[in-house]
Formats: structure tokens, C-alpha cells, sequence
């Protein structure tokens, strides 16, 4: 079990916040050319010292996502030096949205995401969000807080959007931590796109993100996270905040 696994355990298990040590930390939305280096470089960081891909001459790697306008990145700076970064794809079926109509998932497994969103139940075009590209620098691999950190913009975004459903395309040995976060399995193994290993597409439905919140706390809560974070929407800087 990862270090990150275990201390997730351990704070289910308690059912107590975790005091994650958010002094120094800030973070913003790729959305100058700066920040998007930075998350790039993250991700090559990351993936390259997994062995998860090839070396690229420039040390980054982005792919065609990164260019489409449903596509966000967060990335965390830890004293001003990136650590960590998250990218959000949203599938959004609503007629007339160029450019919203695929995500990394739905080409890896098309006819069950697909399904995922004709099942939605709310009488409108659906919204999916898919987590992918969730990466700490390895010089911060042991530092799981970080994770943590991610996952709370991943909440407030999540509950922003006002998305029907979070997916993620999940490597098997961290499917324990993402059961812990209320996603249940839906199929695989296949591989991901760009990268050397496999993954399990997994959902959390939208009637269960109260209760990821209420069971992991490390999320945060809502009303924390929108005043504390609107900002970030709108390319601002903001503080990572430890919540009483």
C-alpha cells in the first residue's frame, strides 16, 4: 500500500480532518503560457521517473487535450516552485459547444462513456468531467498531501461546474483510494492514451459528491472552497487554505 493509501486509510478510518501543512502553498489555472510550461513539465517529471514514457528533448508533455477549449489544468507551487498538477476535461453534449464533445476517456472507452451520459437523469444535455494527468513532481513523490490538495480543486471544480459525473481512467493499485472517494468501477483495463500502463475507467455520480466530501474530508467543504477559490476561475493566484 502507497504512502498515500495508507495516510487516506488512516483518515477515513478516523473520520477526522487532516491537517494538511498548506503554509507556502499556492495555486492557479494553466492559462498563460508560463503555467501550462509549468504543468508540462510536471507531468514529463513525473512520468518520465515511472518510467511511464519516453524522454521528450524539451522536457515537456502535452498533448492535443491541452489545446481544447474544455480542457483546465490546475497546477500547486509549493514556495513559488510547481510540485503538482491536475487537468479537467469536460464533456458537455449541450448543441452548439465546439470542441466539448470528447475527452481522453470517451476515446479509450467510447461505447461506456457513451452510456455513462445517456443514463444521466436530470432531462438535459449531460456533463461529464474526467480527472486525468494528475501528477506530483518526483522530487515531492512521498508528500502525499499534495494529492490531497489536488483533489480539493478537483471537488471545487467539480461542484462549479455543476457536472452530473466525475470520471476517472484509474491504475490499478490506486483503485482502493478512488473506491474511497465513492467511484465505483466501470470497465477495463485498456491503455491510457500517451502513456505506458493500463487503467480502469471508474464514475462518481453527482448524487454521491455530498458524500465525498462528508467521508474525505480533506476535500474540504463548498462553501470554503468558493470563497476561498473563485478566483481561480478567473486566472488569479490563490492560496491554499487549511479549513477549521
Amino acid at each position: 500500500m502507497s504512502a498515500l493509501q495508507t495516510a487516506t486509510t488512516n483518515f477515513v478510518r478516523a473520520k477526522a480532518r487532516p491537517q494538511i501543512q498548506t503554509s507556502g502553498l499556492t495555486a492557479r489555472l494553466a492559462l498563460d503560457d508560463q503555467t501550462k510550461a509549468d504543468a508540462y513539465a510536471i507531468r514529463h517529471a513525473s512520468y518520465l521517473s515511472g518510467g511511464y514514457i519516453d524522454p521528450h528533448p524539451d522536457g515537456l508533455f502535452s498533448d492535443s487535450d491541452d489545446l481544447l477549449p474544455n480542457s483546465r489544468c490546475v497546477v500547486v507551487y509549493k514556495e513559488n516552485h510547481p510540485v503538482a498538477s491536475v487537468r479537467l476535461c469536460t464533456l458537455d453534449y449541450t448543441p452548439g459547444l465546439a470542441g466539448w464533445d470528447q475527452i481522453p476517456a470517451s476515446r479509450i472507452f467510447p461505447e461506456e462513456v457513451a452510456q455513462l451520459a445517456a443514463n444521466v437523469p436530470h432531462g438535459r444535455p449531460a456533463k461529464l468531467m474526467e480527472i486525468n494527468r494528475l501528477v506530483r513532481h518526483p522530487d515531492y513523490a512521498t508528500d502525499y498531501q499534495l494529492s490531497f490538495v489536488l483533489f480539493r480543486f478537483v471537488y471545487f471544480m467539480v461542484r462549479e461546474d455543476k457536472a452530473d459525473m466525475t470520471l476517472s481512467c484509474v491504475r490499478r493499485n490506486h483503485t482502493p483510494f478512488y473506491k474511497r472517494l465513492h467511484f465505483e468501477y466501470v470497465a477495463g483495463p485498456r491503455r491510457y492514451a500517451g502513456v505506458k500502463f493500463e487503467t480502469n475507467l471508474m464514475a462518481c455520480y453527482d448524487t454521491l459528491y455530498d458524500d465525498v466530501a462528508k467521508d474525505t474530508p480533506f476535500v474540504g467543504n463548498l462553501t470554503g472552497s468558493r470563497s476561498a477559490y473563485a478566483g481561480l476561475l478567473h486566472g488569479e493566484t490563490v492560496k491554499v487554505f487549511q479549513e477549521d
